[in-house]
């Protein structure tokens, strides 16, 4: 699946097809996502 972005790229999204994932799984697609660790913490802790 692909996100168009507002300068007509294309980001590459990840949709895993379960409902756990394995933490690397999630550092990788929050390192795609330009997500630093401690934001992603930020905000599940919210």
């Amino acid at each position: 699946m692909l996100r168009e972005n507002a300068d007509g790229t294309h980001t590459p999204l990840t949709m895993p097809a379960h409902s756990r994932i394995k933490g690397s799984t999630l550092r990788t697609i929050l390192t795609q996502a330009g997500i630093s660790r401690e934001e992603s913490l930020k905000v599940y802790y919210q």
